[in-house]
């Protein structure tokens, strides 16, 4: 079923089964045939991921009020719950867009040197901290989605050369991202110290993570593991995405090409990518305004 017949069942629902008025109708109808547009008639089977819609969202952000993008994430996320409820998704990408106005921003980037502390604080040798180690290496290391993260199979890793193939959009397309020091030795460390004692003889999976049944470890165990380390942390708003923020923010503070970053994080669009200059930037006026001795107050 493509996006826009499944659109039409859900305008259908919200006129027959819930009477909505005719102005709401319209509203609804309006925000979303400029989603369904966004992604040209995608089949609902070939699932939307979670930063494909926030993508959309931020290209909507220069012409649209903030009232008129709240309006529009309420849209969103009504209509990913029908196509759940329906049975017609079993896969809900809309389901951590939070409505207001602190959804309308990118999270502030944490620096740095909090990145580090955060992945040093993981300490251990025992299975599960090896894989939470991971997880935060994967992530802030390669700019990845959580679903490219569970999606990642050992043979996309390719130590000799140090890269790793990231696919996206359910293997329809893929990137090639460098594989740094650190992250190496944490796939080492998980491989050689957790991963051979979940394997499942009787039903082998590939995957580069897995959980405690031998199967591909799920969005769901990825949020948790990221929580619970921001709770140990006392490190408030810290989700996968959030790392993923990170990744392209240091880059670009570093002095990497936005089109360089562009292509690591698989933008279609630079556009897209430059909201990421803008946290940039509000960082070199925030560090001007506390250093500069003609600036401060």
């Amino acid at each position: 079923m493509k996006l826009d017949q499944a659109l039409k069942l859900y305008l259908n629902h919200l006129s027959v089964e819930r009477n909505l008025a005719k102005n709401s109708l319209e509203s609804y109808a309006r925000d979303l045939r400029s989603y369904v547009e966004h992604f040209e008639q995608k089949f609902v089977s070939k699932s939307i991921q979670e930063n494909d819609i926030q993508e959309f969202l931020n290209s909507k952000r220069s012409d649209h009020s903030e009232a008129s993008i709240t309006r529009l994430i309420a849209s969103i996320r009504g209509f990913h719950k029908f196509l759940m409820q329906e049975e017609i998704l079993d896969d809900n990408p809309a389901q951590y867009l939070s409505v207001g106005s602190k959804s309308l921003r990118l999270p502030k980037t944490i620096s740095s040197d909090q990145m580090n502390r955060i992945i040093d604080s993981i300490k251990g040798e025992d299975p599960n901290t090896t894989r939470d180690k991971l997880i935060f290496e994967f992530l802030y290391g390669t700019g990845a989605r959580i679903s490219e993260l569970v999606n990642t199979d050992l043979d996309d890793i390719d130590v000799e050369s140090n890269i790793i193939k990231i696919r996206f959009g359910k293997g329809s397309k893929q990137r090639i991202v460098p594989l740094g020091k650190s992250l190496k030795k944490a796939i080492n460390d998980y491989l050689t110290r957790s991963r051979n004692s979940l394997v499942n003889a009787k039903k082998p999976n590939n995957a580069l993570i897995l959980n405690s049944k031998g199967g591909r470890l799920t969005r769901q165990s990825i949020w948790e593991v990221v929580n619970r380390v921001s709770i140990q942390n006392k490190i408030e708003d810290l989700t996968p995405h959030s790392l993923r923020h990170a990744f392209a923010t240091h880059l670009l503070e570093g002095g990497a090409d936005v089109r360089v970053v562009q292509e690591l994080l698989g933008h279609s669009s630079v556009n897209t990518t430059q909201i990421y200059t803008h946290i940039t930037v509000e960082r070199l006026r925030e560090v001007f305004s506390e250093t500069h001795p003609r600036a401060r107050n």
